[in-house]
């Protein structure tokens, strides 16, 4: 058993709730649009690499259900992913504003 896991949080591994897809997919697209910030364009290409890899693997997995905002922000996260894949980051930074927009409704519709 990971004690220092169980002492941090108070609970042991199998008491852990695994995020779903969706919060999954919510942190990529938070972690590419970090990636391909406009502040240091030098490494901003290695970023969005990387950023595409991870959204990818993430989008892979995603299932918006009938929920009609997130199946708007896979479509948004999708195509950021195509247009990082090709180095096109102002409209990846675009397509990634409009997925939080819509993960924004969608959670403002679930409370």
């Amino acid at each position: 058993m990971n004690t220092e896991l169980a002492s941090r949080t108070g609970l042991v591994p199998e008491q852990m709730i695994k995020p779903s897809p969706c919060d999954e997919l919510e942190s990529a697209v938070e972690r590419a649009f970090a990636a391909v910030r406009p502040s240091d364009p030098a490494d901003a290409l290695s970023g969005a690499r990387h950023a595409e890899e991870s959204l990818s693997d993430v989008l892979r997995r995603a299932e918006p259900g009938a929920d009609d905002a997130l199946a708007q922000a896979v479509a948004c996260a999708r195509a950021a992913a195509e247009h990082l894949r090709y180095g096109e980051l102002q409209e990846a930074r675009l397509l990634l504003v409009a997925a939080r927009g819509q993960f924004v409704r969608s959670h403002t519709r679930k409370a």
